[in-house]
């Protein structure tokens, strides 16, 4: 009769993370984009947005002249962002980019707003990393402190409460609160959107 236990007690050998999940020659861009983000970035004036832009433009984003970011806005890799019109990006917003992050017109992210696009397998003891795009649609909000987690799409007009974790995508003109974020209600306009939009 055999007396071996029913499951091993040692646990199994680890399996190691990607050491280099990158291409080779994002490391050296990175290291420059973190050296021109804690020095000319931080002293541009937000009052002349184009020099930010510029900054942004010059290491590969996608984006309009008409965009308002703070000097405490922290971009992961801005040549995986694209940004459309009129986008206001407030103090201490992070946009962890890893799998990009398209805004589009008229949004608006508040302080402290956390965009994250990546994240780890966890059914992997290696826990390779995963990047997902993230998409807010134009007029959204994303209010303070919230947390948009990997892949998620931000429907046109949501808006996406203070300090709410939103893991699924969030229909258009809808809000959202809570932890994890559920419908509240209906966004309904005080005064209809120009024709031009």
């Amino acid at each position: 009769m055999n007396s071996a236990p029913p499951f091993s007690t040692t646990p199994p050998e680890p399996e190691l993370p990607a050491p280099w999940p990158y291409p080779w020659y994002s490391y050296p861009l990175r290291l420059l984009w973190w050296i021109v983000w804690m020095t000319l970035w931080k002293v541009c004036w937000h009052r002349i947005p184009i020099l930010r832009v510029g900054l942004l433009r010059l290491f590969g984003a996608r984006t309009s002249r008409k965009v308002r970011i703070l000097g405490s806005v922290r971009i992961e890799l801005p040549w995986s962002l694209t940004l459309g019109e009129y986008i206001s990006i407030g103090p201490r917003v992070h946009l962890y980019n890893l799998g990009g992050i398209r805004i589009g017109d008229r949004a608006s992210i508040s302080q402290d707003a956390y965009l994250c696009g990546g994240t780890h397998d966890y059914t992997t003891l290696a826990y390779p990393l995963i990047r997902k795009p993230i998409i807010i649609g134009r007029y959204a909000w994303i209010a303070a402190g919230a947390f948009i987690g990997p892949g998620v799409t931000i429907g046109e007009g949501a808006v996406v409460g203070a300090r709410a974790v939103v893991m699924k995508d969030v229909e258009p003109w809808t809000v959202v609160a809570g932890n994890p974020a559920k419908v509240i209600k209906k966004r309904e306009l005080s005064h209809p959107l120009p024709e031009s939009s």
